[in-house]
């Protein structure tokens, strides 16, 4: 059976030691989202739309997380991980950090995680709601304690984590660190990203839409995610109508025309992906 109208998920919550993040639209094999609407309701996603490219999410960090990098494709093969480039849009303000300060070398992130002074060679940033943050695979990252925000990636859960901030597990134990395959991973051509408002890469696209009476999704041969980041908002295609309340996204799969309602005080992101990065919905 084919995905031919806008799917909606059942929640998916994965717990950690600082938050919680919630998978919002997910093909990965490691947590695929089930489909909650429809024909297809109780199908994954990955297997209505197998190879679907993205995982998005909602970060909620009570404390912050480990100071952390990601592959890209190069140093993917290196590591043996999944190679992911993923961008974070703020909803409310708070601290991140993103990027190492001009300068660094391999030999000051060794010698910063035997130390326990890694924090001196992070560039923070004091992010305001709505500000948007490209964070390529090989860049050093992290989020700081409170901080709310939405994440677009490449469908990946590799991730090498290089400093904890000398904290312990839930066992009472220094958690798990991946200092050899990080330093294979840290592109240190990077420099610390600039707060943005919408995100262009070969991966995906995001930004953040006004919709006033209506917004028009005509159909694409790409994958279209709509997000409610405030207020509500209903997805309307050929086949019906779902209605999302804020926190919440919808897939729009390729060659589906939809149109998007919301009240007055909503706020939607949309975020895009090339049909050609997966393989054809069923």
């Amino acid at each position: 059976m084919r995905a031919d109208y806008v799917l909606k998920f059942r929640e998916d919550v994965h717990r950690a030691l600082w938050g919680e993040e919630r998978w919002t639209v997910s093909a990965h094999p490691s947590s695929p989202g089930v489909i909650a609407n429809g024909p297809l309701a109780g199908m994954t996603l990955a297997e209505a739309c197998p190879g679907f490219p993205l995982l998005v999410k909602v970060i909620d960090a009570r404390s912050r997380l480990s100071v952390q990098v990601h592959p890209n494709e190069r140093t993917a093969l290196l590591t043996g991980g999944e190679p992911k480039t993923e961008m974070w849009c703020m909803l409310e303000d708070g601290a991140i950090y993103a990027g190492l300060k001009p300068g660094t070398t391999a030999a000051d992130v060794a010698k910063a995680v035997a130390d326990g002074g890694f924090e001196d060679l992070l560039v923070r940033h004091d992010a305001k709601k709505g500000d948007v943050f490209f964070i390529p695979g090989g860049m050093v990252h992290a989020i700081g304690d409170g901080v709310r925000l939405f994440e677009v990636q490449q469908s990946s859960d590799t991730t090498y984590r290089l400093y904890d901030w000398n904290r312990v597990g839930a066992d009472g134990r220094p958690r798990e660190l991946h200092v050899e395959k990080s330093l294979k991973s840290i592109d240190y051509s990077l420099a610390a990203p600039a707060p943005l408002k919408e995100v262009e890469c070969p991966f995906f696209t995001f930004r953040q839409a006004a919709v006033e009476g209506r917004l028009d999704l005509p159909p694409e041969e790409s994958y279209t995610v709509l997000f409610a980041a405030e207020g509500t908002v209903s997805v309307e295609c050929a086949a019906g109508c779902v209605r999302l309340c804020a926190g919440e996204s919808a897939l729009v799969p390729p060659g589906v025309g939809a149109q998007a309602a919301a009240d007055p005080a909503a706020k939607v992101f949309v975020s895009r992906a090339p049909q050609a990065a997966g393989k054809k919905a069923v």
